[in-house]
C-alpha cells in the first residue's frame, strides 16, 4: 500500500527484505498486487525493485509469488545475510 501512494519524484531504489520467518505468510494475491505496483515502477520510473533474503526458499518462491517482474528479468533476487540488515 505504501508503494502506491509514494509521490516522491526523486526515487531511486525499491529493496525489500523478505525472511524465512515471514514464509508465504503474506497472500498470494497481495503478493501478485506487489508484482503489478513494482513492474508499474519500473515501467514509468526505470527502477528495478530488488528482493534480498535471507536463505529460506526464496529463489524458488520468486517466480510463483511475482510471475511478471521475474519473467521479465526485472527483479533483483539478492542473497543477503541478516549482518547486513541491522539497524546499527
Amino acid at each position: 500500500m505504501a508503494l502506491r501512494t509514494a509521490q516522491s519524484i526523486n526515487l531511486e531504489r525499491i529493496t525489500i527484505r523478505w525472511s524465512p520467518a515471514f514464509g508465504t505468510s503474506i497472500a498470494e494475491r497481495e503478493w501478485q498486487d506487489l508484482d503489478r505496483v513494482l513492474l508499474q515502477f519500473w515501467t514509468s520510473h526505470s527502477i528495478r525493485p530488488e528482493i534480498g533474503y535471507d536463505g529460506g526458499n526464496f529463489r524458488e518462491l520468486a517466480p510463483r509469488l511475482l510471475p511478471e517482474l521475474t519473467s521479465r528479468g526485472v527483479v533483483g533476487l539478492v542473497e543477503w545475510s541478516l549482518d547486513c540488515w541491522s539497524d546499527d
